[in-house]
């Protein structure tokens, strides 16, 4: 009888401890969570403005009639 009890502190002190490391995780999967999402709210910010940027470029070349350089090709 000793023995299982002895079995089941070691079990108990386990599943303590893989609850603690869980609970850890989670934290860290939400402050990831959170960086990604403003990471990525501002590529889409930076991406608003090089549209912009090349809306204004198009509209000063044009009103100065000269034709803008060749825009360099994606590779992938």
């Amino acid at each position: 009888m000793a023995a299982l009890r002895e079995q089941r502190r070691a079990d108990v002190q386990l599943m303590q401890a893989l609850r603690q490391t869980q609970l850890e995780h989670s934290k860290t999967l939400e402050e990831h969570g959170k960086l990604l999402g403003a990471l990525v709210s501002g590529q889409v910010a930076m991406m608003e403005q090089i549209g912009t940027l090349t809306t204004q470029v198009g509209a000063i070349t044009e009103h100065l009639g000269i034709t803008p350089p060749e825009q360099p090709r994606a590779e992938g």
